[in-house]
């Protein structure tokens, strides 16, 4: 009876009120807009405006993204999905969000559950006498701790209220997935029939395969499921080795690890070439560096949640130029290596530290160590901080005595801190100006943070003409080109602002400096898209910057050495347009879409030379544009302009 009442409310209290505590806690934020990268992954990427839900039209969505190398084409879908069904404002991508917060939040609980059932039924697993096992009741409380623990802690607020984190979301909820039911499936196993093999077997693999589908790093739920496998189930089952075929588990398992790890070796020149770090502020080794001190900085803000060092922007990260530039460096490293060594030192005599520690850094494998990308960024604890909130009821079930009060205690107030710190984000985050303001005081040396809310001045200014918030939007930007290592950001924002307000001196001196930046600086991703902006900008005069600048500022990115193909070809491309657009050159228009051509054979840039072919009546040429384009599209991306084109083509040809 007593087991029944502890599973009831258990199941009531993580199935019911923490559901609805998170949705009350994050209901203010779901008010914000679209940031950041929401921009080029969402608002711009037309095909996700689904006319209808022809499998036409939903494959071409689905492979509409640019994001990772595989197109991430389930969370490109669940967008358009969503703009189909709920429309484009940003308060119907993050209710969804939210949803799968709460679905991610319950299955870490499930997951938990799992866990907890395995380390404490094992007695050494937390030092306790020889056959002494912790009941379920333990597990349920734990379960729902762990649950609380990870839902409600503001780390992961990124990923549920910036709305393009759906993919870091989404591919865990296929990963968590994947995790509980082979955990689930490893504690029954003997129990389990053929059939229900088979559908593990079958089922599983699929869930990882939408994991990674959704966001590549859903590829790591593989390594972090053998890491379940050896420190939980230990590759047994009653006691004896599990075999394989006349494999036994644990030897492949082991045998994947070392494969693993030989490929890392391979990959890892190819990974640090100095091309690959050309758009960023640092070197490879500089990276590796770094991270060693992000690991520890992303451990301070989970466990000491500060509502001014939580941010969407960490651009001013300080970057390790050495081993000892900064010396948190060095206490970094020897941290990483100390802890590791704890972790395996203590493994069997307390397996939920290790479980912990090994997980933590399992899953930030991917995003923190030598791959070229940006150094920090919060909602790349989604995945990693699991095995933390596993070992926080773990260790509580290990105190007793006069020390269970105070720990209780302890979690408590640490679980009410987070609650509370997420709520007063949801809230900043739900009014987009409020939200800016607060970035830009609380990390004042963020390029990213001081521009966006120089733009977000704009933004009100040209609604109201009130001329301080123009004077507030060019304060912003000249603060943002002083910040810590600046792009081009705040050159491009004041360029559009100074050369629509009169300001012709200071507009043709922040012309000559960005030209030289482009043309002699460190290439960076967002040069194109601001290159974009700025030339329709021009096109459609609300820019008064002279004609031939705009062309001069292409020039000048796409003469710099460090910029890769794919880059230039979408300058080439844009600056076609301009040509046609601007100067009705023909001739121009046609040579930088062959240039954009031969640098990177894109469908798109052949559908742009059939057009100009076919408005000039070039059959053959456009003809032959088209059959490439037909050639390259190969999830049918641009069926649509194909079959407009085929039939005009279709029409042209029997005249």
């Amino acid at each position: 009876m007593k087991r029944r009442g502890v599973l009831f409310w258990g199941s009531l209290l993580s199935g019911v009120f923490l559901p609805c505590l998170i949705v009350l806690i994050y209901v203010p934020g779901l008010s914000g807009g679209f940031l950041f990268d929401d921009s080029v992954n969402i608002l711009e990427n037309s095909l996700l405006s689904m006319p209808s839900l022809s499998w036409e039209h939903v494959r071409a969505a689905a492979w509409s993204g640019h994001a990772g190398p595989l197109g991430r084409p389930v969370s490109v879908l669940s967008f358009a999905l969503n703009n189909y069904f709920l429309g484009s404002a940003p308060y119907g991508f993050k209710l969804v969000n939210l949803a799968l917060h709460v679905l991610n939040t319950l299955l870490v609980g499930a997951l938990a559950h799992v866990v907890l059932r395995v380390l404490l039924s094992n007695p050494a697993a937390l030092s306790r006498k020889e056959g002494e096992v912790s009941g379920q009741g333990a597990c349920v409380w734990g379960a729902l701790l762990a649950a609380a623990l990870w839902g409600l802690n503001p780390l992961n607020l990124t990923s549920v209220l910036y709305v393009v984190q759906r993919m870091t979301s989404l591919s865990a909820l296929f990963g968590w997935a994947a995790l509980l039911l082979y955990g689930s499936w490893r504690i029954s196993m003997t129990r389990c029939t053929w059939r229900q093999n088979a559908c593990v077997a079958l089922v599983l693999p699929a869930l990882l395969i939408l994991s990674v589908l959704s966001k590549e790093s859903g590829a790591l739920f593989v390594p972090l499921l053998i890491f379940m496998e050896l420190t939980l189930f230990k590759g047994e089952k009653n006691g004896q080795a599990l075999l394989l075929g006349p494999f036994p588990l644990r030897r492949l398992c082991q045998a994947a690890i070392l494969a693993g790890i030989a490929l890392a070796l391979w990959k890892l020149p190819s990974l640090l070439r100095p091309e690959n770090f050309y758009h960023r502020n640092f070197t490879g080794l500089e990276r590796i560096m770094t991270e060693a001190r992000v690991l520890f900085y992303y451990l301070r803000l989970f466990f000491f949640p500060s509502l001014s060092e939580l941010a969407l922007y960490h651009d001013d990260f300080v970057v390790s130029k050495g081993i000892l530039e900064p010396v948190s460096t060095m206490l970094s490293l020897g941290g990483l290596l100390l802890l590791t060594g704890i972790a395996w030192w203590k493994r069997k005599t307390c397996p939920a530290f290790c479980f912990a520690w090994g997980w933590f850094l399992i899953a930030h494998m991917l995003e923190s160590t030598v791959i070229s990308l940006e150094l920090v960024h919060e909602h790349r604890n989604y995945v990693a901080t699991f095995g933390f909130v596993v070992l926080i009821p773990a260790l509580l079930t290990r105190m007793k005595g006069h020390f269970l009060r105070p720990a209780r205690l302890l979690v408590l107030g640490f679980l009410l801190l987070s609650a509370f710190v997420t709520w007063q984000r949801a809230q900043i985050w739900g009014d987009p100006l409020e939200h800016a303001m607060f970035e830009a005081k609380s990390h004042p040396d963020s390029e990213r943070a001081n521009y966006q809310l120089g733009q977000i001045y704009l933004n009100i200014f040209a609604k109201t003409q009130n001329p301080k918030y123009r004077d507030w939007a060019l304060e912003q930007m000249e603060k943002a080109m002083q910040s810590y290592q600046p792009g081009n950001a705040p050159l491009f924002g004041m360029l559009t602002q100074l050369s629509s307000s009169g300001s012709d001196a200071v507009a043709q001196e922040r012309l000559v400096q960005l030209k030289k930046n482009l043309r002699e600086g460190r290439p960076q991703i967002s040069d194109y898209s601001f290159l974009a902006s700025l030339a329709d900008c021009r096109m459609s005069d609300v820019c008064q910057i002279p004609e031939l600048e705009i062309v001069f500022l292409f020039a000048a990115a796409i003469e710099n050495p460090k910029v890769n193909n794919r880059s230039r070809a979408l300058m080439y491309s844009k600056l076609a347009t301009y040509y046609l657009e601007r100067f009705k050159d023909l001739e121009k228009a046609e040579e930088c879409l062959r240039m954009a051509v031969s640098l990177d054979e894109d469908a798109n840039y052949h559908l742009l030379l059939v057009e100009l072919y076919l408005g000039t009546g070039r059959k053959e040429e456009a003809r032959a544009h088209l059959d490439a384009a037909i050639r390259l599209d190969a999830h049918r991306r641009w069926h649509q302009r194909i079959a407009r084109f085929q039939k005009t083509l279709e029409t042209q040809e029997t005249k």
